[in-house]
């Protein structure tokens, strides 16, 4: 069922036959080694109870599966009912769908509202509608996020939760204002973290400043 090629003047290369049954591939997983269950999760023919299965170990692969579009017009909760720990290691994927990240900003577990607000490809009113979130650890994922605009800078340096101030307090190059604001927390927590960015940032500037060519 698997086989290897060799390319020419390059190792051996593991293959599926493209013409595997559904029922040969549930077969061939119950004993397949790892590499060979990754090229089962990402194989068309792969049936659907399978690939949530195999998510937990091969989550890029099944999401990744050409078949998968197909799969969920047959099967739409496909992926959306696996265990936490799966749905988890699905919605870290840098390429983790548009509605896997639908059904995650409204699920009912904060663990998984709370990744989906760490992803790259939220648009801007899910970033705006998650910054409000009443959970602490949500609010704080948002506050994580690398491109979050200054508007939202500013708002979630005054969270009534310290630890969403803390993650604000530890950004790089903080809007002076709100710098000026943290450094004045009631939270020691915050002025600690705060105080250790600037000093990293400092520390940063003056080896820029090193390396300049003088003279």
């Amino acid at each position: 069922m698997g086989r290897e090629t060799e390319p020419s003047g390059g190792p051996a290369v593991l293959t599926l036959a493209p013409d595997l049954t559904a029922a040969q591939l549930e077969q061939l997983a119950e004993t397949a080694e790892k590499p060979t269950r990754a090229l089962i999760a990402a194989h068309p023919n792969t049936p659907p109870a399978l690939l949530e299965r195999l998510a937990a170990d091969h989550p890029a692969e099944v999401l990744g599966n050409p078949a998968l579009p197909l799969l969920r017009l047959a099967h739409p909760r496909l992926l959306l009912d696996v265990p936490l720990h799966v749905l988890l290691r699905l919605l870290a994927q840098l390429d983790a769908p548009a509605w896997l990240l639908r059904h995650a900003l409204i699920a009912s577990a904060i663990e998984i509202q709370a990744a989906a607000a760490a992803h790259p490809a939220l648009n801007e009113r899910q970033v705006e509608w998650l910054a409000r979130h009443p959970a602490w650890q949500v609010r704080a994922r948002i506050a994580a996020r690398p491109e979050l605009s200054a508007r939202w800078i500013e708002h979630l340096a005054a969270d009534a939760d310290y630890g969403v101030r803390m993650y604000i307090a530890s950004r790089a190059n903080l809007p002076a204002p709100v710098a000026g604001q943290l450094a004045a927390d009631p939270s020691p927590f915050v002025r600690q973290v705060l105080a250790r960015a600037q000093q990293t940032a400092l520390a940063v500037w003056l080896v820029t400043l090193c390396a300049l060519p003088w003279g």
